[in-house]
């Protein structure tokens, strides 16, 4: 067993029926659910004793057969591939919401423990569509950063379409309302949504203000504060692929990089508190989530609006994020 101040991985754990690890370094402990599509359900930051991962009302279930993605959402970070959104039908295969990757377990394997470095290597193929996932994770024991790289394997002999992201999501005792979001981003895409309870205007504007529906300007850098409303916007643009979270009064937040080339859009998901399945008014939470394609229709719109991806026949794409603990440095 490696000392408490090194990097280590501790296996063999089983959270409410699904197969889990532990990654950890000096700075951060880090449970991931191999078993549940790879999710990342705690992200603590020990010096400061903070877990960046937020839990929905009912945490993590039980495995059940027959529960849609929503109904099994424990909240934290979900990899999302080929079908981002809502239910679609695509190429004759049903694909649920945010299918498939994250209803499936992942194989995995150590890549390396010493007590400098950690890494773990998952991968996955897929059911419905000709696709195979490989994922590295890795810790060093020099600073507060979870590093990832990932390959997407086109199996088929035909060019292949989809949507793939992260869904990263923030909520308390992380997320309040003094809470603020810089970014690289340029732009700022609103698109028509169902629902009542939406609080911007459907149009093309340059970060961070946009229009709201009662003609009013709202700055997307300032987390709003809990209310009866739910939205959600597309960051595109990018310079290089990052945002910050944080709270300016501590300096304590996240930064999130990745290459903007492969995931070109960044969803800005608020849930405040509105009504309806699954939320009932119980939630106050935001998701901040990299992305190829647009909107949270499925994967059939996103063909159509040319924002899904193209991975060549046979072809592969390779994608390299991080996620880094920062003090100081959030503006107000």
């Amino acid at each position: 067993m490696l000392g408490r101040q090194g990097c280590r991985i501790v296996s063999g754990l089983t959270l409410q029926g699904y197969e889990g690890l532990i990654l950890e370094n000096r700075w951060l402990q880090i449970w991931v659910l191999p078993g549940k599509g790879s999710d990342v359900v705690q992200f603590l930051y020990k010096p400061a004793d903070v877990d960046f991962t937020w839990s929905t009302a009912w945490g993590l279930r039980r495995r059940r057969d027959g529960l849609n993605f929503l109904d099994q959402y424990e909240g934290g970070w979900q990899e999302v591939f080929p079908n981002g959104g809502t239910v679609a039908d695509y190429q004759g295969a049903p694909l649920a919401q945010h299918d498939e990757v994250a209803r499936l377990p992942w194989d995995w394997q150590v890549v390396e423990e010493r007590r400098d470095r950690v890494a773990i290597r998952l991968n996955v193929d897929l059911l419905k569509s000709p696709f195979r996932i490989e994922k590295e994770l890795e810790l060093t024991n020099d600073r507060p950063v979870l590093t990832v790289r990932e390959r997407v394997r086109n199996l088929s002999p035909f060019p292949q379409r989809a949507m793939w992201g992260h869904h990263l999501a923030f909520g308390p005792p992380f997320l309040t309302p003094d809470c603020r979001i810089e970014t690289d981003a340029r732009t700022v895409l609103v698109q028509p949504e169902p629902g009542d309870a939406r609080r911007y205007r459907p149009g093309r504007y340059t970060w961070p203000w946009v229009e709201g529906t009662d003609g009013t300007r709202h700055d997307l850098r300032r987390v709003p504060p809990p209310g009866p409303e739910r939205d959600i916007v597309y960051l595109t643009d990018f310079e290089a692929g990052s945002y910050r979270l944080g709270d300016p009064e501590t300096g304590l937040g996240l930064v999130v990089r990745w290459d903007h080339r492969v995931l070109p859009y960044c969803w800005y998901w608020q849930e405040l508190g509105a009504d309806g399945y699954p939320w009932y008014g119980r939630h106050y939470n935001i998701g901040l989530e990299p992305f190829a394609g647009y909107p949270t229709h499925g994967l059939q719109e996103a063909v159509d609006n040319g924002s899904a991806l193209t991975v060549a026949a046979y072809g592969e794409l390779t994608l390299t994020a991080s996620i880094a603990v920062q003090e100081g440095g959030i503006r107000g």
